[in-house]
């Protein structure tokens, strides 16, 4: 372990991947590479957040991470922990790790390139939810305590057919105010974009239920607002899901 954050980046095998998910009877990918570092690295080294990319169709993928933890103490502890197939996923030879940044200037502009899930966690006390939404929120079948995708809930509260904001607009505004509630950063609004969305299947433990909701990926641009705020969001990640491969922060020059 070292006091510094640290980038990860890793080459995985798709083929042997899948192949161990079905032995698994995993079904999830998300929930998958979660259990696989894991049991690989051990909670307090496997990186998070993290990003998996994968070409379509292609035999080998890029796992991207940050961590606490640098290249040798990750290949130290799958030498141990990982069994073979888990080895031949993430090959030990093809683990790599630098130091990112300790100081961020205040002021400073950075593009970006993030994977969330924009969801809102839906109130427990159904009482304190106006009337007028309440039938709908009935009718789309949503449950107290339980999470909503954030387009879904701002749009049921409209009358049908006045809803005016995109779902572009809705996760950027989403996406802004998780960067300023933790003090680190404020987004440009107008220089972020949604590249792409779809909705997905989610299983976040063993033998439960699915669960669906928004996958989204955007990038753009964002100003630090203060640096020690924006070291922890990276190393935290943005979002919920962040252990499922959602929230991480890949920088990139101002575009």
């Amino acid at each position: 372990m070292t006091e510094s954050l640290q980038m990860i980046r890793a080459e995985i095998d798709v083929r042997d991947f899948q192949r161990w998910m079905g032995m698994r009877r995993l079904q999830d990918p998300d929930h998958a590479m979660h259990c696989l570092l894991v049991e690989s690295f051990g909670k307090d080294l496997a990186p998070k957040p993290f990003r998996v990319m994968t070409p379509r169709g292609g035999r080998n993928g890029c796992l991207y991470g940050y961590a606490r933890s640098d290249a040798d103490a990750l290949r130290a502890e799958a030498g141990i922990c990982a069994d073979p197939l888990q080895a031949a996923i993430i090959p030990a030879d093809r683990i790599e790790s630098k130091f990112m940044p300790t100081e961020w200037q205040s002021g400073r502009k950075l593009g970006f390139d993030v994977r969330v899930r924009p969801v809102v966690r839906l109130e427990r006390d159904t009482s304190r939810i106006p009337s007028h939404i309440q039938r709908s929120f009935k009718e789309g079948g949503l449950r107290p305590g339980k999470e909503c995708d954030a387009f879904l809930w701002k749009a049921i509260q409209h009358p049908k057919g006045e809803m005016q904001d995109s779902r572009e607009e809705v996760y950027r505004d989403w996406l802004a105010k998780r960067l300023k509630k933790c003090g680190a950063a404020e987004l440009c609004v107008d220089e972020t974009t949604l590249v792409s969305f779809q909705r997905t299947r989610a299983i976040r433990r063993r033998h439960s239920r699915y669960s669906e909701g928004p996958d989204a990926l955007m990038r753009g641009n964002l100003v630090i607002t203060d640096g020690d705020a924006f070291a922890n969001l990276l190393a935290q990640g943005v979002g919920r899901h962040r252990a499922y491969g959602y929230g991480m922060l890949l920088l990139r020059p101002a575009h």
